[in-house]
C-alpha cells in the first residue's frame, strides 16, 4: 500500500499515470506472491471458493434466492473453515449473488452491521464508510442528497436534469435524487460501485452506482428488531436528535410472509433564529411494507410500498458564512448580532424558514425459475415526489428580498425486464430492456422590494416561473461472462438507449411593479437522443485469493437543458480505464483491494452562478473532464477481538477547456489567462480542480471485542473520516473553500452473545469541527446598497452555507433490540 500512496503526483502527466501503473502491476505481482504463499493447495477449496460455489446456485430458482438473503447482518458472510479469519461478503454488483472478492467491478460494501455500528441513519453519514463517495445536499431540499463518486457528481437546480451517480433501492432505479430520501433502518447492505454503470443497472449512471438493498422477508421466521437513539448536538437551541425505528417479519402462510418497518426521528435546528424563534429543526417519519408469496418453487412475488414524510426546513436554512465588509446585509446582521463567519449559525430574518416533502412508491417484482438455470426477472415500480418550500432570500430582518417560495413535484413508471443464464456455465449472461417514463416539474415565485415602501400584495421586483420536464427513456442492455480457463475469464456488456426529453418554461410577473426576469416568455423544446455505451475487461485469477482485473468503459448520461433559457445541454460521455486487484492475504486476516483509474468525461455537465442576477444558474457542458487517481481499502484482522478496516482515495480531476463562467465577487480582473475576471465578466477555469471533490479523502475504524461479564460482550471502536481541501466551485473562490479536516468518532458499548440486545454510547465529531455541507452565494448581492454608497456586490459580495448531520458533534446513546 505505501508504494501506492508515496508516488509522486505533484504533476499528473501521462509519465506519472505509466509510473502509477507500473506501481500497480509491481503490487499485483507482490500480492499474488503472498496469495501463492498463503494459499492452500489448488486440490483443496478454502472457504471463499466453497462460498462463491455455493452462491453460483443461489440464483438457479427464487425459492433458494431468499435463503441466501436471511442473513440477519445484512451483506450475508460465510465465515472461514476456522471461524477465525476474515468473513466473506455477499453483493449483487452483478444482478447475482456472488463474493465481493470475486467480482471485477470496484465496488465498496456497506453491511447493516456496519451502518448499526458507526449509528448511520442516513446518506449524509454513509461518506464516512466509503472514502470515494461525497455528499451535499441540494440547497434548502431537507434530505434530497446529491451523491459524487470520485469527486463526480451533479448539483444542479432544475428539474431537468439527472444525476452523474444513480440510486437504485430495491432493484428500481430512482431517476432524481429526491426519490431515494430513505431511511437508513433495516437495510441488508449499501453497495457502492464505483465507475460508469449501465448495463446492468435500469438507467446509466455516468460515475457510479449507489445500489441500495432493503430487508427481504423471510418464510416461516417471526422476528422483531427495534432501535432508538437520544442524543444532543453542539448547535444552538436545545440540539436534541431522537429516533425510533422498529421492524417486525411475520409468517402469514407457509409460502408467503410479511415484513414491516417503520421509524420517527425528529432533529432540532441546526441554525437558531434569533428574531422569529422559529423551530428550524426536521421532523420525519415513515414505513415501509414488503409482501413475499411463492406460489410455486419456480415463482416467486415480492409487492413493496414505502411512504416518507418529513416537516422543516433541517439542514436546508441558510446562516450566512461571509458578508461584504460595511455592506448593506453586513449593517443590518449586525444591528441584530449577526456576524458572518465560517462557525456562524445564527440568522435574524422577518420571513418564516418552511420546507415540507412527500415521497412514496410502490412496486411488484417478480421471479421465475424457467428451468435449466435460466431466471426470468420483471420489476414494475411507481415513485412520486412532493415538497414544499419558502425561504427568505436575503436572510434579515428587513423587506429586501423576501418573497421565494416554491415547489417540487416528480413522478416516475419505470418497467424492467431481464433474462439471466446460469451462472455456473462457461459462458453466462444477463439481457434486458428497460423503459423510464418520468414528469418532473419545478415552480418558484420571488419577490424584491429592495426596502422600497410598495403597497400592500405587491412586490416593487417579482417573477414567476413554472418549468416542466418530461422524460421517456428506452433501453436494451447485455452483459455477459466468458471463461477462457479456470482463472481467466473476459466481460463484454453493451446497452442501447433511446431518450426523448422536453421541456416547457412559463416566465411571468405576477403581482409585481417591475418585472424581475423581463419580459413574459413561454419556453419548449425538445431534443430525442440515441446512444451505445459499452463495457470490456478481462481478469485473471492469479491466486486462489488473490484477483487482477482491468477494464475500459463508454457510459451515458442523456442531454438536457439550461433552466431558463432553454438551451440544449449536450449528454455526459464517460471514457473510463480501471486496473484492479481484489485479495485476500495472510490465512484470511487481511483483505487488501486496490483500484488505478482514469476516466475522460466529455460534455460533462455542471452549473455556474451568475452574479448580479434574481435567474442566479446556468447549466452548461464543461469542455472535458479528467479524473484520475488511486482507491485502497482494506480490512484486517491482527489478533482476536480487533477489526481495523479503511481506506484512501487520492483523486486528481481538473477542467480542461472550461472558458465563459461567470466572475466571482471580487476576482482579480485581467484581458488574459486563467482564473482572472475577464473585460466580458467571464473567467477560464481550465485547470482548476473539480467542486467538490477533495484530492485526498481517507476513512479508518478500529473496533476491539471482548468478553466482559456472563454473555456480554463489551465492544470499543475509533473512526476518522478525512478530507483535503475543495471548492463548492468551479472558480476557486476563496469565499467557497472548505479547508482540510478530520473528523473524528467514539464510541463504547456492550452486547449480549446472542446479539438480542444492544447499547451503545457514542460521539460524533469528538472535536466540534464546523464542516458545511454547502456553500452558496448570493446572486443578488449587487441589488443590495449600504452606508458606504456602494453594492453589497462591489464590496466583496455575501455568502450563505449549510449544516448538516456531520457538522456538530453529537453525543448520544443507541438501544438496539432483536427476538
Amino acid at each position: 500500500m505505501e508504494g501506492v500512496t508515496t508516488l509522486n503526483w505533484q504533476k499528473i502527466d501521462g509519465r506519472i499515470l505509466m509510473r502509477s501503473k507500473r506501481a500497480l502491476l509491481g503490487s499485483v505481482a507482490l500480492v499474488g506472491m503472498l496469495g501463492a504463499v498463503s494459499a492452500p493447495a489448488h486440490g483443496q477449496m478454502t472457504a471463499e471458493s466453497a462460498a462463491t460455489a455455493a452462491d453460483a446456485k443461489l440464483d438457479s430458482s427464487p425459492s433458494r434466492a431468499v435463503s441466501a438473503n436471511s442473513a440477519p447482518t445484512g451483506a450475508r458472510q460465510t465465515a472461514s473453515a476456522s471461524d477465525k479469519g476474515l468473513q466473506d461478503i455477499i453483493v449483487t454488483a452483478r444482478r447475482r449473488s456472488e463474493s465481493a472478492q470475486t467480482v471485477p467491478v470496484a465496488v465498496s460494501v456497506v453491511s447493516s452491521a456496519a451502518l448499526e455500528q458507526h449509528q448511520v441513519l442516513n446518506a449524509y453519514q454513509l461518506v464516512n464508510l466509503t472514502p470515494s463517495l461525497q455528499v451535499q445536499s441540494s440547497n434548502q431540499q431537507a434530505g434530497a442528497v446529491n451523491f459524487a463518486i470520485r469527486g463526480i457528481g451533479t448539483t444542479v437546480f432544475g428539474p431537468q436534469v439527472e444525476s452523474s451517480v444513480g440510486i437504485v433501492i430495491d432493484d428500481v432505479v430512482m431517476s432524481r435524487p429526491q426519490f431515494g430520501n430513505i431511511q437508513f433502518f433495516d437495510l441488508e447492505r449499501v453497495e457502492v460501485l464505483r465507475g460508469p454503470q449501465g448495463m446492468l443497472f435500469g438507467k446509466n449512471a455516468a460515475a457510479g452506482l449507489i445500489n441500495i438493498v432493503t430487508a427481504q422477508p423471510k418464510l416461516g421466521r417471526t422476528e422483531l428488531l427495534a432501535s432508538a437513539q437520544y442524543g444532543n448536538t453542539n448547535a444552538p437551541g436545545s440540539g436534541n436528535i431522537a429516533t425510533f425505528q422498529a421492524a417486525a417479519n411475520l409468517p402469514v402462510t407457509s409460502n408467503s410472509a410479511l415484513r414491516l418497518s417503520a421509524f420517527v426521528t425528529r432533529q432540532d435546528a441546526y441554525v437558531r433564529d434569533v428574531t422569529l424563534h422559529q423551530n428550524l429543526g426536521n421532523t420525519a417519519y415513515g414505513g415501509r411494507l414488503k409482501f413475499l408469496w411463492e406460489p410455486s418453487d419456480a415463482i416467486r412475488l415480492t409487492l413493496a410500498g414505502d411512504y416518507q414524510r418529513s416537516k422543516g426546513p433541517g439542514e436546508g436554512v441558510l446562516a450566512h458564512r461571509f458578508t461584504a465588509p460595511g455592506g448593506l446585509i453586513d449593517t443590518i446582521n449586525a444591528s441584530n448580532g449577526i456576524f458572518a463567519s465560517p462557525k456562524n449559525a445564527r440568522i435574524a430574518t422577518d420571513v418564516p424558514n418552511d420546507n415540507d416533502s412527500t415521497v412514496y412508491g410502490v412496486q411488484l417484482k417478480a421471479e421465475v425459475d424457467l428451468g435449466g438455470g435460466y431466471t426470468l426477472t420483471n420489476v414494475l415500480a411507481y415513485r412520486n415526489y412532493k415538497m414544499n418550500t419558502s425561504i427568505d432570500t436575503d436572510t434579515t430582518t428587513s423587506d429586501l428580498f423576501s418573497v421565494n417560495t416554491g415547489g417540487f413535484t416528480r413522478h416516475q413508471t419505470t418497467e424492467e425486464l431481464r433474462l439471466s443464464s446460469p451462472q455456473d456455465d462457461r459462458f453466462s449472461y444477463q439481457l434486458g430492456f428497460f423503459y423510464l417514463n418520468l414528469v418532473a416539474r419545478e415552480f418558484l415565485l420571488q419577490g424584491a422590494n429592495l426596502g422600497a415602501p410598495v403597497p400592500p400584495g405587491l412586490s416593487l421586483l417579482g417573477g414567476y416561473a413554472d418549468g416542466v420536464s418530461p422524460t421517456k427513456s428506452y433501453a436494451g442492455f447485455f452483459e455477459g461472462q466468458f471463461k477462457l480457463t479456470e482463472n481467466l475469464g473476459l466481460t463484454t456488456g453493451a446497452r442501447y438507449t433511446h431518450d426523448n426529453i422536453g421541456y416547457s418554461l412559463d416566465l411571468t410577473n405576477p403581482a409585481a411593479l417591475l418585472p424581475l426576469y423581463g419580459s413574459d416568455i413561454h419556453r419548449t423544446s425538445q431534443i430525442t437522443k440515441n446512444n451505445l455505451s459499452y463495457r470490456f475487461g478481462i481478469d485473471y485469477k492469479i491466486a486462489p485469493d488473490v484477483l487482477a482485473y482491468a477494464t475500459y468503459s463508454r457510459g451515458y448520461k442523456g442531454p438536457t437543458f439550461d433552466q431558463l433559457s432553454g438551451a440544449t445541454v449536450n449528454p455526459e460521455i464517460p471514457k473510463s480505464i480501471e486496473l484492479g486487484l481484489k485479495s485476500t492475504l495472510l490465512d484470511r486476516r487481511l483483505r487488501l483491494n486496490m483500484a488505478l483509474f482514469d476516466t475522460t468525461f466529455d460534455g460533462y455537465q455542471t452549473q455556474a452562478q451568475k452574479q448580479g442576477t434574481a435567474a442566479g444558474f446556468m447549466t452548461l457542458n464543461a469542455g472535458q473532464l479528467k479524473s484520475r487517481g488511486v482507491e485502497v481499502e482494506f480490512t484486517a484482522l491482527p489478533f482476536e477481538g480487533l477489526t481495523i478496516s479503511g481506506g484512501t482515495t487520492y483523486n486528481h480531476t481538473k477542467y480542461k477547456n472550461l472558458s465563459g463562467i461567470p466572475c466571482y465577487y471580487g476576482q482579480p480582473t485581467g484581458t488574459s489567462g486563467m482564473n482572472v475576471c475577464l473585460p466580458n465578466g467571464t473567467t477560464d477555469v481550465s485547470g482548476n480542480q473539480l467542486a467538490n471533490a477533495p484530492r485526498w479523502t481517507t476513512t479508518a475504524t478500529a473496533r476491539y471485542e471482548h468478553p466482559v461479564a456472563g454473555n456480554w460482550i463489551g465492544f470499543l471502536q475509533g473512526d476518522v473520516y478525512h478530507r483535503s481541501s475543495f471548492y463548492f466551485s468551479q472558480t476557486n473562490d476563496p469565499n467557497l473553500r472548505v479547508k482540510a479536516n478530520a473528523i473524528v468518532g467514539l464510541s463504547i458499548g456492550a452486547r449480549s452473545a446472542d446479539d438480542r440486545l444492544s447499547l451503545t454510547a457514542f460521539v460524533r465529531n469528538l472535536f466540534d469541527k464546523r464542516v458545511p455541507s454547502f456553500i452558496l452565494a448570493d446572486p443578488v448581492a449587487n441589488f443590495y446598497t449600504g452606508p458606504t454608497g456602494r453594492s453589497d456586490g462591489a464590496l466583496g459580495g455575501n455568502y450563505w452555507q449549510n449544516f448538516g448531520p456531520n457538522s456538530f458533534r453529537t453525543i448520544g446513546v443507541t438501544l438496539n433490540y432483536r427476538m
